[in-house]
């Protein structure tokens, strides 16, 4: 045998099992089913690219709006504070002396005797078997 021929046959032996790898991958049940779940995988991959961007852009659509809500409330602080006593002082305010009411009809009114009971002192029938309800 020639040197030449033999790499001709190498090659040829070569080229064979790469054709046949391939052809199995193909047509094999395993093949198949690797080939599937490999796109299965690669859609799932995407999509939970997708979501993860979708999520990054709401949270961030999110945090800027807060940031708006935040400088609007300081705004209106703002504008309290400084409108505040244009209306009225401290010495327009009537002042509420709580302690001057000495009546205690009135304060007996405000506190509570007893504990309230929290269920109705009449049976609403609910529990009760046919025998004992007629």
């Amino acid at each position: 045998m020639d040197k030449s021929m033999i790499t001709y046959i190498v090659i040829g032996l070569i080229i064979g099992f790469i054709a046949g790898m391939i052809f199995m991958n193909f047509v094999s049940q395993k093949g198949r089913k690797y080939a599937k779940l490999k796109r299965e995988c690669e859609q799932a991959q995407e999509e939970l690219v997708s979501q993860k961007q979708m999520m990054v852009k709401h949270f961030s659509h999110s945090a800027e709006i807060l940031d708006n809500m935040a400088k609007e409330f300081r705004r209106l602080y703002q504008h309290i504070a400084e409108t505040s006593g244009q209306f009225s002082t401290f010495d327009d305010m009537p002042m509420i002396d709580l302690e001057a009411n000495k009546d205690i009809s009135v304060k007996n009114k405000l506190t509570l005797e007893e504990q309230p009971k929290d269920y109705s002192d009449n049976p609403s029938g609910l529990f009760k078997t046919d025998d004992i309800k007629s």
